[in-house]
């Protein structure tokens, strides 16, 4: 199943190596349970597997060239520009050579640590990476430099690679869970015992930066239930529109994708801005069910981190309740907010949205139902604003709902007035958000 030893690594590869195992898998970690999957679990796991190492530096590289930004005096000085650059194609390569294994690997094996440990990391991979050329395209647009093509931002690649990951585990997953009630109906449950006890004081980056829990969390917690409520008007009201006209037993399938996401927003909103998400890490006693590797063939430490990070199982942590809804939206949706983002490219620096092939500064309008799913994105948008202090998270939202503030602003958005006073919920959280932590 490809778990060949990934052979000699060069002294690059040594050296991110080195990185990933004393800094990477420890800036990451919400719990215990992520601690042992990823500084020792998965390590492990590469030392037999060529895919998984690869992604293993791939996100190791990712790592560093954060670091490289963060320390440099300069971020965009020739020599630091020059680092990145070499740090994301070495990564690419290695994500392109995991993402190969994983889609060659997931139908046939029988053995799946690798297969689910590849996918995790593959999915921090691509929003560390996405997360670096964001920051560097943001300061870039201020000084008004430009930056070569292969840092700038990619589109919706972020979104494609961590929805593709979660579907290539989701279904073993799936049958794991099921495989495990069906057994503990009739046996006792096995219990989660840590590997790896650890006293270790970890530091879980669980989302929102100091300034961002203090000032603009209390702000979207009081606005966020009454703008869902518009939006979902906005939503219902289009699809009977849509309905009336077609006729009875027609449906618009866009429109249903767009209706049957507003659950998913819902219960991600609520379930983020309530406080059911915990800042603490939480306590992991020996009384916490876990499948059994006994019974399955996954370790029971893959299975039960692979539950978490995916939130097959109640998430805790605030990144994963929020992120959870690129692996809980319907694809349908999905596929129609990628093919706004990837149709239209961001002209960096100024945050204009510019059709492929069209003059700068003109943009194809974009039917109602486009409008719809973008619509949602944004509210969801403001979400991932929360999460700006994660570092492979960072600016994502608050870049990512820029572009499509802009885009909006050259559109007519549906069932609101032209004259109306009232700033579209989205936008406004944006502009107070600039306001209050301007970018550095």
């Amino acid at each position: 199943m490809g778990s060949e030893s990934p052979g000699t690594l060069d002294a690059i590869e040594l050296s991110l190596l080195s990185r990933y195992l004393a800094h990477t898998s420890r800036t990451i970690p919400f719990d215990d349970l992520d601690l042992y999957a990823l500084s020792v679990g998965i390590p492990n796991l590469a030392f037999n597997s060529k895919p998984v190492m690869s992604s293993l530096i791939a996100l190791a590289a990712a790592c560093k060239s954060h670091d490289v930004v963060n320390t440099a005096q300069s971020p965009l000085a020739g020599q630091t520009i020059m680092e990145v650059q070499r740090l994301l194609e070495l990564a690419e390569n290695h994500h392109r050579a995991s993402l190969q294994y994983i889609q060659e690997a997931v139908s046939n094996s029988i053995w799946y640590d690798n297969v689910l440990a590849n996918a995790a990391l593959m999915v921090l991979y691509a929003s560390a990476s996405h997360s670096i050329r964001v920051r560097l395209a943001a300061i870039a647009r201020r000084s008004g430099k430009e930056l070569p093509n292969n840092v700038l931002p990619q589109h919706s690649q972020w979104i494609t690679f961590t929805r593709a990951a979660h579907t290539a585990s989701s279904a073993v997953l799936s049958g794991l869970l099921n495989a495990d009630m069906n057994r503990n109906a009739t046996t006792s449950p096995t219990v989660y015992k840590s590997p790896n006890p650890t006293s270790a004081i970890l530091t879980p980056q669980n989302g929102p930066s100091e300034d961002t829990k203090r000032l603009f969390i209390p702000l979207v917690t009081s606005t966020y239930g009454r703008a869902l409520e518009s939006l979902r008007r906005k939503v219902e009201s289009v699809a009977d529109s849509s309905k009336s006209q077609e006729g009875p037993g027609l449906h618009n399938l866009d429109l249903d994708a767009c209706l049957n996401t507003l659950p998913t927003l819902e219960k991600c909103a609520f379930s983020a801005l309530s406080g059911e998400c915990s800042d603490e890490e939480p306590n992991l006693s020996n009384d916490t069910p876990i499948v059994s590797g006994e019974y399955s063939r996954v370790s029971s430490w893959v299975a039960n981190y692979m539950l978490s990070v995916t939130s097959m199982t109640a998430p805790k942590a605030l990144r994963r309740t929020i992120m959870s809804f690129l692996n809980e939206a319907p694809a349908e949706y999905l596929n129609l907010v990628q093919s706004v983002l990837d149709s239209s490219s961001v002209v960096a620096y100024t945050g204009d949205w510019v059709a492929r092939g069209s003059p700068k500064g003109e943009m194809q309008p974009l039917d109602t139902t486009h409008l719809l799913a973008m619509d949602i994105f944004a509210h969801w948008l403001v979400l991932v604003m929360l999460l700006d202090g994660v570092w492979w998270i960072g600016g994502i939202g608050r870049w990512e709902l820029g572009q499509i503030v802009s885009l909006m602003k050259t559109q007519e958005l549906p069932n609101q007035p032209a004259d109306t006073k009232e700033t579209w919920w989205p936008e406004s959280m944006y502009l107070v958000n600039m306001e209050l932590m301007p970018e550095t």
